[in-house]
């Protein structure tokens, strides 16, 4: 894949953490990853808007809560 050469400027800390938590080394890596969790996160919240505008099968899917998780039975074996 092609790469362009380009000139940010970020916050070091954030910049460590996310080095530290990634196992990444290179700037540049650190980057392509944010960048695609950022399109990743951009397209499902596209997705899920559509949904919450056309109803699907009659009804009107909304956003999901995490509180919804917090009470589901999880089999623990």
């Amino acid at each position: 894949m092609p790469k362009v050469k380009i000139s940010a400027t970020v916050d070091p800390a954030r910049l460590k953490r996310a080095k530290e938590l990634t196992g990444v080394r290179s700037v540049s890596e650190v980057l392509d990853r944010g960048l695609a969790a950022l399109i990743e996160d951009e397209l499902e919240r596209i997705h899920a808007d559509g949904y919450s505008r056309e109803p699907q099968a009659d009804e009107t899917v909304t956003a999901v809560s995490s509180d919804v998780w917090a009470d589901l039975p999880w089999d623990e074996e």
